[in-house]
C-alpha cells in the first residue's frame, strides 16, 4: 500500500460540462432556438387564452344572456323601434342557435313578463308581454281585458309620444292614446287607437302554454291572431334597454338619434 495521498491535479470535468468552449455561431444558433421555441410557446399560450374567450362567450350567448333590437311598433309604448335589450335566457330553459324550441324548459314566466319568443305562425323571433300562463282564463269583454275573471283595470293616461309612436301606413294623422293597465300586480302600459276594439273571446290557458299581447294593442301580431304559444318557444326574458336609437340610420356608432334616456332602462 503506497502512503502517497490521491491529490487532484484540477483536470477532472464536472458531470456536464465541456472541455471545448462554444463557438459565437453555436452560441448565436443556441439563442435563436430558445426565442424560437419561446414564440411558440406564446403562440400556444395566446391561442388557448382565445380559443377559451370564444367558448365563453358562446356559452354566456347560448346559455345566459343575449342582446336583441327591438324592430317594428308592436311594444309601444314600453319598447320603442330601435330599442336594444339585454335578455335572460337562462329563466325557461335552453334555446340552442338555429332553432325553434328550447332542447329543454325548467321553468315559466309570469304574468306581465315581456319575453323574446319564437311564433310559431312564421318562425321569427318577436317580443311580447305574457297575459296569461298555463290554467289561466283570458277573456276581452266589450273591449276591457279580464285575467282569471279580474278586470285589467284600463285606465286612460294620455296621447302618445310624437317621437315615439310608429304611424300606420296610409293613416298618418291616426290619434294613439295611451293606457294603464294591470295584471297580476303587474302596472304597465299600453297604446291603442282610441276607438279600436278587439273581438270578445274568452280563452282557457293550456298547461305549458302562454298567451302573449304586444302592448300597442292595434299594431301587433300576438295570441289574438297566433293563439296560444308552447312555453318551449321563449327564448329569454328582456331585462333592460342598453342602447336607443332613432330612425336615422347615421350618427353616433351607428346610432342615429340617439334616445339617452332610455340608456340602461329597466324593462317592465
Amino acid at each position: 500500500m503506497s502512503d502517497e495521498e490521491n491529490i487532484s491535479d484540477g483536470d477532472e470535468l464536472e458531470p456536464g460540462s465541456s472541455d471545448i468552449s462554444e463557438t459565437p455561431e453555436e452560441k448565436r444558433e443556441a439563442a435563436k432556438k430558445k426565442v424560437e421555441e419561446s414564440a411558440e410557446g406564446g403562440f400556444a399560450a395566446n391561442a388557448r387564452v382565445i380559443l377559451g374567450a370564444a367558448m365563453l362567450a358562446a356559452f354566456i350567448r347560448v346559455v345566459l344572456f343575449e342582446a336583441f333590437e327591438i324592430d317594428g311598433p308592436s311594444m309601444q309604448p314600453s319598447l320603442l323601434n330601435g330599442d336594444r335589450v339585454v335578455v335572460s335566457k337562462m329563466l325557461y330553459g335552453l334555446f340552442l342557435p338555429f332553432t325553434h324550441e328550447a332542447v329543454m324548459t325548467w321553468g315559466q314566466p309570469s304574468r306581465g313578463d315581456i319575453v323574446i319568443l319564437n311564433s310559431p305562425a312564421d318562425g321569427l323571433d318577436i317580443v311580447k308581454r305574457v297575459i296569461g300562463v298555463g290554467g289561466d282564463t283570458v277573456a276581452m269583454i266589450d273591449g276591457e281585458l279580464y285575467v282569471n275573471g279580474e278586470s285589467a283595470n284600463t285606465r286612460e293616461i294620455g296621447e302618445c309620444e310624437e317621437e315615439a309612436q310608429m304611424k300606420r301606413p296610409g293613416e298618418p294623422n291616426a290619434p294613439c292614446t295611451v293606457y294603464e293597465q294591470t295584471v297580476d300586480g303587474v302596472t304597465f302600459t299600453i297604446s291603442r287607437h282610441p276607438s279600436w276594439r278587439m273581438l270578445d273571446f274568452e280563452e282557457t290557458i293550456r298547461e305549458g302554454h302562454i298567451w302573449v299581447f304586444g302592448d300597442h294593442r292595434d299594431h301587433s301580431n300576438d295570441s289574438e291572431e297566433i293563439g296560444q304559444i308552447p312555453v318551449s318557444r321563449i327564448k329569454g326574458q328582456a331585462l333592460f334597454t342598453y342602447i336607443s336609437c332613432g330612425d336615422d340610420p347615421e350618427g353616433w356608432f351607428g346610432c342615429g338619434n340617439p334616445r339617452w334616456d332610455r340608456f340602461f332602462m329597466d324593462v317592465h
